[in-house]
């Protein structure tokens, strides 16, 4: 048997596929850009690196058509304000490719699909969202990502296999670099890839639930290894909100100073703070292993192996 994870050379879906890989799991990777990411060389014998477009629904089926499927992880998305640079394609990729996916479960009786959400759908409260808490996206990108969860589970009620939604949150660490990310990311990691002239009116402020990406990856491993979970949603974060200037102030510690970011007061976005992991806790074990200070570390790490 074998999973199919969308996205599964790219910054989540590396991680995941390491953590199911450790577990025994064979791992088919479909990927616009297919590569190697350092961490799953060990594993290297369980993995399959397929290129292809979640888009090319053709594609997808050829990758799967012949083999034993025992479900799918969805990761690929446009993330945050990146989905305004070209809404029309974006839009498309967010709510279209999910549907791929959906349609290949249908045709294909996979029983299990894994969608990695996000906490941008929740309204933005002033505090931590459970599950249960109202929706209503604050931008187009959280559209997008409601939108495919709406679509997944009403798929999933008509056809007969599982749907299950992991909300991940502001995930950061190895395998991206920020200057290659949404401003938020640049402005508060840029500094550990040396980019400088980070700064913005106002941000300094705004509280959010930073998630290191391998206790986010183990979260989503964990919520696809569930038998029959209780629910169908999951917050995969760690609870715990700190502000930008927090952040950056760690990012200054791993650097030895100062990281020479200057953010005014106020908000960047409109977000809740934390998402409440309460239900993942209970319900699948999860528990975040890496605080902010530790992952800046690692991160920072990394990016030196990179280069930076």
């Amino acid at each position: 048997m074998a999973i199919l994870i969308t996205g599964g050379d790219g910054h989540l879906g590396a991680w995941i596929a390491l953590h199911l890989a450790q577990a025994g799991q064979r791992a088919i990777l479909f990927d616009l850009n297919p590569a190697q990411p350092d961490q799953l060389t060990p594993v290297s014998d369980r993995i399959e690196h397929v290129r292809g477009d979640v888009l090319d629904f053709p594609r997808l089926a050829d990758t799967i058509r012949g083999r034993d499927i025992d479900g799918i992880i969805h990761t690929v998305g446009v993330m945050g304000e990146m989905v305004l640079d070209n809404p029309h394609h974006n839009v498309r990729l967010n709510i279209g490719g999910t549907h791929n996916i959906l349609e290949l479960a249908r045709q294909f009786a996979i029983p299990k699909v894994v969608y990695t959400g996000t906490g941008a759908v929740y309204s933005a409260n002033a505090g931590s969202a459970t599950e249960d808490s109202p929706t209503a996206p604050a931008d187009l990108y959280g559209a997008t990502k409601l939108s495919a969860e709406h679509l997944g589970r009403q798929y999933a009620d008509a056809f007969g296999f599982e749907f299950r939604v992991g909300r991940v949150y502001f995930c950061y660490g190895p395998g991206k670099l920020p200057s290659r990310f949404i401003r938020l990311y640049r402005l508060v990691f840029g500094a550990l890839e040396g980019l400088s002239d980070l700064k913005l009116d106002r941000g300094a402020d705004q509280k959010l639930d930073f998630t290191y990406i391998e206790d986010a990856a183990r979260g989503i491993a964990l919520l696809y290894q569930a038998n029959d979970p209780p629910h169908t949603v999951y917050n995969i974060a760690t609870g715990v909100a700190l502000s930008l200037a927090d952040m950056v102030d760690l990012v200054g510690e791993q650097l030895g100073g100062n990281a020479g970011v200057k953010l005014g007061r106020g908000k960047i976005m409109q977000r809740c703070e934390a998402l409440d992991i309460t239900r993942a806790r209970n319900e699948l074990g999860f528990e975040p292993k890496i605080e902010p200070r530790e992952g800046i570390r690692r991160y920072a790490d990394w990016l030196r192996a990179q280069g930076a």
